[in-house]
């Protein structure tokens, strides 16, 4: 059992023990009649019921949610919830990315502000209900998008940076980048992102990673999504190049790297332990080394691979390497919902490669790790946030099938948070 000492300071009257048929805390192995205490806020032990009953002090409350497992709140590390007013707008699938940007750009100019806005918060919410408790978002418009935080999840914001033809971070207006420190809401934070190779000129690219590197915060950035962007990276022709030809972007000089996305961003200086790479579907045997050697987390969003038509990301090749792993459900633009539940069960349904424990790890401490959020969130550590999910099981559930038990349950609905005010 792992315990936060000592309990005997903690004013009676204050501490809950949970208790259950299974406590998942991710970061150990899964515990049959486990039970997890928590003053409210923080976690103080997790462990087996009877030694977890043992240390809690007089006065503390018990509450047992039977057939049940107990896990932490889940880590959405990709979502674009700017785009939320979208949801349902475009048809899913598209046959390509190409497709469905055509698709997009017109929708999402006629957007108001308000209706952003308004659309963002409730993305929040929604996603809470759903079993998130922290989410990495990406806003090409950060300062106009609502604060999060209580009594949603906490959020990781990145103010995506954008310029094929640019090289200074700040913006016509000087406001691209946020200044350091800056939050939205109690529990928000802001880093930068990259939007992409095609899209952000080297240079922004290495301000953008310096900028972070600096403040010791993540740097995320979409790599080797689709066709597209191989063919222009490579050879610097395709639809990339026509679009930002037509959008007067073009850099008439600029000369293709040739290679691999991975491999430019090698090129760049910007892969280390504090990358993320997005969506990663293209990914060589080389690059997989690279990004191996580097230790940059990579975040998998297959069902927006699926219905954006640009193809499968080897996820178990990744796990297999080592290579800390996390999931997305990206936006409501190339998605259904944003219920990463449900995006684990489809990872289950088409890649029976990928081992379901793998997989609870990836929506809870992988994301958290490559958010940078590992000291507070993904799992259920003494001293980290006490945010706990109940999954309701069937009796028959057995510790071998319970990983995936619980993604299959989970994206079914059957779940709530366990220290909610519902349960008192």
């Amino acid at each position: 059992m792992s315990a936060l000492n000592p309990l005997e300071t903690r004013p009676q009257g204050t501490l809950t023990l949970h208790r259950a048929a299974w406590v998942v805390p991710v970061s150990t192995p899964a515990i049959s009649g486990g039970a997890v205490l928590e003053d409210g806020n923080v976690i103080l032990a997790c462990g087996e019921y009877p030694a977890v009953r043992k240390q809690s002090p007089a006065g503390t409350m018990e509450i047992d949610h039977g057939c049940a497992a107990l896990m932490p709140a889940l880590v959405n590390a990709h979502t674009h919830s700017e785009l939320s007013a979208l949801g349902g707008k475009i048809p899913l699938p598209q046959p390509g990315f190409a497709s469905w940007l055509r698709e997009l750009l017109p929708r999402r100019a006629a957007l108001r502000p308000e209706e952003q806005a308004r659309a963002a918060a409730q993305a929040g919410r929604t996603i809470h209900t759903t079993g998130t408790g922290l989410y990495g978002d990406h806003s090409n418009d950060w300062a106009r998008m609502p604060a999060g935080g209580p009594p949603g999840p906490d959020r990781q914001l990145f103010a995506e940076i954008l310029g094929f033809d640019r090289a200074e971070l700040e913006g016509p207006g000087g406001n691209a980048v946020p200044e350091a420190g800056d939050a939205r809401g109690p529990n928000g934070h802001v880093s930068l992102a990259a939007h992409a190779c095609y899209s952000t000129s080297a240079e922004l690219i290495r301000r953008a990673k310096a900028w972070t590197s600096q403040r010791r915060l993540p740097f995320s950035i979409h790599a080797a999504e689709h066709p597209e962007e191989m063919e222009f990276v490579e050879k610097g022709t395709g639809f990339c190049r026509d679009f930002l030809e037509s959008l007067g972007k073009w850099v008439p000089d600029w000369r293709p790297p040739g290679t691999t996305p991975i491999r430019y961003l090698e090129s760049l200086g910007v892969l280390d332990e504090r990358t993320l790479l997005v969506h990663a579907v293209h990914v060589r045997e080389s690059d997989w080394e690279i990004i191996a050697r580097y230790r940059c987390a990579v975040c998998f969003c297959p069902r927006s691979n699926h219905y954006l038509g640009v193809g499968r990301a080897d996820i178990g090749k990744a796990l297999h390497l080592g290579i800390p792993t996390a999931l997305g459900t990206d936006s409501l633009a190339g998605n259904t919902d944003l219920d990463l539940f449900r995006e684990a069960a489809f990872v289950l349904d088409r890649h029976p490669d990928v081992p379901p424990r793998d997989l609870l790890r990836a929506i809870t401490l992988g994301g958290a790790s490559a958010l940078l959020r590992q000291r507070d969130a993904g799992s259920l550590d003494p001293t980290k946030r006490s945010r706990l999910l109940e999954i309701v099981l069937p009796r028959s559930t057995s510790e071998s099938r319970l990983a995936e038990t619980i993604i299959r349950m989970g994206s079914k609905g059957a779940v709530r948070w366990a220290n909610r005010p519902e349960h008192d």
